[in-house]
């Protein structure tokens, strides 16, 4: 082979590409890092190419998207913005190129972001307590407590809070919408509230109204009902999609 076309196909050479209107930059090493991918074909000389009026290699394909596809090609890690939507782009452009590192880490990373599509929990426990002036706020007093909140974030909790009978009421319920949860253990919501604190869950509200009516129409005891609200809320750190193909 004449020195110039050793030369021309080093893995050294400087290339410019042409990706849709996108101009970049790159060598020819980097273009073949995966010699059975698209790319590998084409600046090996397996497949023709074209050039642009500019002498750049073209490829008709989404220039903005390319500048993952080539940082991918350069150091085999994929690294996405926190706020990145376009998998289904990102995955058909990798699929064209046919650089299967790459499809399955896309396949991974959009799986993982469904996961943690919501970055904030919120929880809501309700107290109410019902007794009469004489019992309140003793043992004596009908106390119910609900909580309010997706399923599968109650579900997440410890089974000794909620009780295996709430896990078997959950369990029928479909879908990860919010549910009302009425519990029956004792001095829950103080538990909950230890058990919260400790898994860095924030107190951001707490309310406490309080109503009266009398117990009997000839003038029994007065009844009092008082109503705790807890809105508790986790934030979730906003994952970086870091990830590097081994």
């Amino acid at each position: 082979m004449h020195l110039d076309n050793q030369l021309e196909m080093s893995g050294s050479e400087i290339i410019h590409l042409n990706v849709g209107g996108a101009v970049y930059t790159t060598t020819r090493s980097t273009l073949c890092r995966y010699p059975d991918s698209m790319l590998g074909a084409m600046f090996r000389g397996d497949i023709p190419s074209r050039l642009d009026l500019n002498g750049h290699y073209f490829i008709d394909r989404d220039g903005e998207i390319f500048k993952y596809i080539l940082n991918f090609l350069r150091s085999s890690k994929l690294s996405l913005p926190n706020d990145f939507k376009d998998y289904d782009l990102l995955l058909s452009e990798a699929d064209f190129y046919q650089i299967s590192p790459l499809i399955e880490l896309v396949i991974q990373t959009q799986d993982d972001s469904s996961q943690n599509k919501s970055h904030t929990h919120y929880l809501e426990i309700i107290e109410v307590r019902i007794g009469t002036t004489a019992t309140m706020p003793s043992k004596n007093s009908r106390v119910k407590t609900i909580m309010i909140g997706r399923k599968d974030v109650i579900l997440s909790l410890p089974i000794q809070l909620i009780g295996e009978d709430a896990i078997e009421r959950l369990d029928t319920t479909n879908g990860m919408d919010y549910v009302e949860l009425e519990l029956n253990s004792a001095n829950i919501r103080l538990r909950l509230a230890e058990t919260l604190k400790n898994s860095n869950w924030e107190l951001v509200h707490s309310n406490l109204s309080s109503s009266s009516s009398v117990k009997s129409a000839n003038g029994g005891s007065l009844c009092i009902e008082q109503t705790y609200r807890d809105r508790w809320m986790l934030n979730l750190p906003k994952i970086k999609k870091f990830v590097t193909y081994m």
